[in-house]
């Protein structure tokens, strides 16, 4: 038990250090290609951004963590080379029909997305959906076996590369070579590119470990009941902010000519909008790798002896994602600056980093609930009904508040899922394994910390002009200081028990420094 301990726990971080890295890589990049297109320019790279989240959404953490459930269930060998196989040629029919879908369909779409030029970028975007049934199967295999290097290295292979194409493309167009909707194109194709790299990685793992072998003997897959609608749960809240970031891809730009904005205006307004996704991603990724580890510790013969471990990560992942949501929401200006030269849209900004803690505490609990057949039909009317709540105060805030009333709605869209799933288990709270207090104290935490630092930020800034320079010297002076207060409050309201500390990066470390008994 010990020695699975470890592993879970040590997979945890492999998969966290590989997403935040890749996570950095993607918010890194940003810069140069905003710097280099413009705010406009950004704006059609990334209008067409939600589509290629689907396809991440489902390669890289939903498929792939119900896939590993599915095959953590399995009892022998036999059963898992069949279960691949069958996982595979399912994923590869769908994949090729989506493919055909959004190739078809990509005029149509660019149109109601408020710019017909747009589809060369949809189409180049589609391709990446062919690699799906490798990546998805090859990762969740992996994980149930909490291997977690394989998908690390294949993530930020596949990083790395659609980095390099996407800079290519920018550069191009600074020189000339390229125009806006050219350079939104081959940008986006370096998902494909990139895609390809990680199948590369993903397949040279495989050939080396040969876990399958071929077998005439019958092999009986073991399934759980309701599984469809499991994993349809979690595709869908493991990618939640993709679903409301495609509602504002479909409705921002009309909603804020309505107000009295130009095109071009309107264009420049999503392009501020949309230099939270990297952000909002950042913070995610912890959440997701949690969850990743999470969902094989939950096949039924094992929850129970695993129960007290899933507790302790579930009340280390929330407590992280406080911190980092704190933190962003109160440096937002200075953080704006310092990635994108200017501090435009920080208000909107601050508020859109809500949805870090919100969406981090619906994926917890949607993973450890993932199995409670009865009431996984109710999750998914919660989830429609925060899809419609966001179309309709995207209407109603959108004209009035501009991209503060985009943010507003996307997190009050969150909330109400949040609400929903605390009340269909507010008679059944221990299933959660995350109680009331710990959670008052955490977020209580998280508040004091944000209002030190952003008075700080105050303060500094009568003196200092925000600048890109001046934002990065005083994110290296206020970043320390947000971290020392967060954990002298974590550790004189006792939050995180000894245990618990130490599943954090370092943690034997911090438990000396910091005394914890």
């Amino acid at each position: 038990m010990r020695k699975e301990t470890s592993r879970a726990i040590q997979g945890t971080w492999i998969l966290t250090i590989a997403s935040l890295l890749s996570e950095l890589l993607s918010a890194i990049y940003r810069i140069p290609l905003q710097n280099i297109v413009g705010d406009r320019g950004y704006f059609i790279y990334q209008q067409v951004y939600p589509i290629y989240g689907i396809f991440s959404v489902l390669a890289l953490s939903g498929l792939p963590v119900i896939i590993s459930k599915i095959f953590a269930q399995q009892n022998s060998e036999f059963a898992k080379s069949r279960l691949m196989r069958n996982i595979f040629g399912l994923l590869t029919a769908i994949c090729i029909l989506i493919t055909i879908l959004l190739w078809g369909s990509s005029r149509k779409l660019a149109f109601f997305m408020g710019d017909i030029n747009l589809y060369h970028e949809i189409r180049a975007v589609s391709l990446t959906f062919l690699l799906i049934p490798f990546e998805a199967s090859l990762r969740g295999y992996f994980q149930s076996e909490l291997i977690m290097e394989p998908s690390a290295i294949s993530q930020i292979s596949e990083q790395l590369v659609r980095i390099i194409v996407i800079i290519g493309a920018a550069m191009l167009f600074g020189k000339g070579m390229l125009n806006e909707y050219q350079m939104g194109t081959i940008a986006n194709s370096g998902a494909f590119i990139g895609g390809l790299f990680a199948v590369a990685v993903l397949g040279v793992a495989m050939l080396i470990r040969h876990p399958f072998v071929k077998s005439n003997q019958p092999s009986d897959l073991k399934f759980e009941k309701g599984l469809g609608l499991e994993i349809v749960l979690i595709i869908i809240f493991t990618g939640v902010t993709i679903f409301y970031q495609f509602i504002d891809s479909f409705s921002m730009l009309r909603l804020l000519m309505r107000s009295g904005h130009q095109l071009a205006e309107a264009e420049i307004l999503k392009g501020v909008f949309d230099r939270a996704q990297p952000l909002i991603q950042l913070g995610i990724v912890i959440s997701l790798s949690f969850v990743s580890t999470i969902m094989p510790q939950l096949k039924s013969d094992k929850f129970d002896m695993n129960r007290q471990l899933i507790g302790k990560m579930m009340r280390v992942c929330l407590w992280l994602a406080t911190a980092e949501t704190a933190g962003l929401v109160s440096l937002m200006p200075v953080v704006n600056t310092m990635l994108f030269t200017n501090s435009d849209g920080s208000f909107a900004l601050g508020v859109y980093m809500m949805s870090i803690v919100i969406v981090s505490g619906i994926n917890l609990m949607i993973a450890v609930t993932s199995s409670d057949n009865e009431k996984n039909l109710v999750k998914l009317l919660i989830f429609l009904v925060s899809l419609v709540a966001k179309v309709v105060l995207n209407i109603l805030l959108i004209p009035h508040f501009s991209i503060v009333g985009a943010a507003l709605a996307t997190v009050l869209s969150e909330l109400i899922i949040l609400s929903g799933l605390l009340i269909i288990y507010s008679k059944d709270r221990g299933i959660l394994l995350i109680g009331r207090k710990f959670t008052l104290k955490v977020l209580s935490s998280g508040l004091f910390m944000a209002l030190c630092v952003r008075t700080l930020e105050k303060f500094i800034n009568h003196y200092l002009f925000l600048t890109r320079v001046n934002s990065i010297l005083i994110s290296l002076v206020l970043i320390p200081v947000g971290i020392i207060i967060y954990l002298y409050l974590s550790k004189i309201l006792n939050i995180l028990d000894k245990s618990e500390w130490r599943i954090l990066p370092m943690g034997k470390l911090l438990i000396k420094i910091m005394r914890i008994e």
